[in-house]
């Protein structure tokens, strides 16, 4: 330390690394999860997973990419 500098907590209280953590006594439990629900992947499928649209509601695709197969189905080949 340089001559005379305190350290940081000293100045706003006791440090929140200091001294033993909660998670290491005997009968702590971990915290409760956060309010958001696990939502998976919610990203395209569609060319190797490398589209970043967001899925449609129900489907592994994005709008567009259902837009396409839908315009494709229609289009058959003679």
């Amino acid at each position: 330390m340089i001559k005379g500098s305190v350290p940081t907590y000293s100045l706003y209280g006791e440090s929140a690394t200091r001294g033993q953590r909660q998670y290491g006594l005997e009968g702590a439990v971990p915290a409760a999860p956060g309010g958001m629900p696990y939502l998976g992947h919610t990203l395209c499928m569609a060319n190797e997973e490398t589209c970043r649209g967001a899925r449609a509601k129900g489907t592994d695709f994005c709008i567009g990419h259902l837009r396409s197969m839908a315009k494709d189905s229609l289009i058959e080949p003679s």
